[in-house]
């Protein structure tokens, strides 16, 4: 559970940077872009998807559910600090990012699990016919 909170918290604030860099030309600084109130926004949305992606059985429930959030946080920044960027674009934007980042990550270590089982089964001589 922790993890996929702290990749949530760690994937959003690299989004919120990223998205933070592409609307405000003007900071250079890593700091700066780090303090920023749409880093936060996105902070606090990558960690409930996180914790959401911890409960959910479903990748493609985790995309959809993480884009909601993401537009209600972003919202919700926007009624309470009145940021004049479209707050709906921007949340949808990066609830999408961290949801496909977590259900990639389920993705693959889903197939790896698969693999490394199936390599177990071949060693033990399941599936030699010859």
């Amino acid at each position: 559970m922790i993890r996929k909170i702290l990749i949530g918290i760690f994937s959003g604030a690299l989004v919120g940077m990223f998205v933070t860099s592409v609307i405000d030309t003007n900071t250079n600084e890593l700091s700066k872009l780090f303090l920023t109130k749409i880093t936060a926004a996105s902070i606090i949305t990558g960690f409930l998807c996180g914790l959401y992606a911890h409960f959910s059985k479903s990748k493609l429930q985790v995309f959809f559910v993480s884009i909601g959030i993401g537009i209600v946080i972003f919202y919700a920044k926007y009624i309470l600090t009145n940021h004049d960027f479209d707050a709906l674009t921007m949340g949808a934007f990066v609830g999408a990012m961290l949801g496909s980042t977590l259900a990639i990550i389920r993705k693959i270590k889903q197939s790896y699990s698969i693999y490394s089982r199936m390599q177990k089964r071949r060693r033990k001589g399941f599936g030699n016919y010859r």
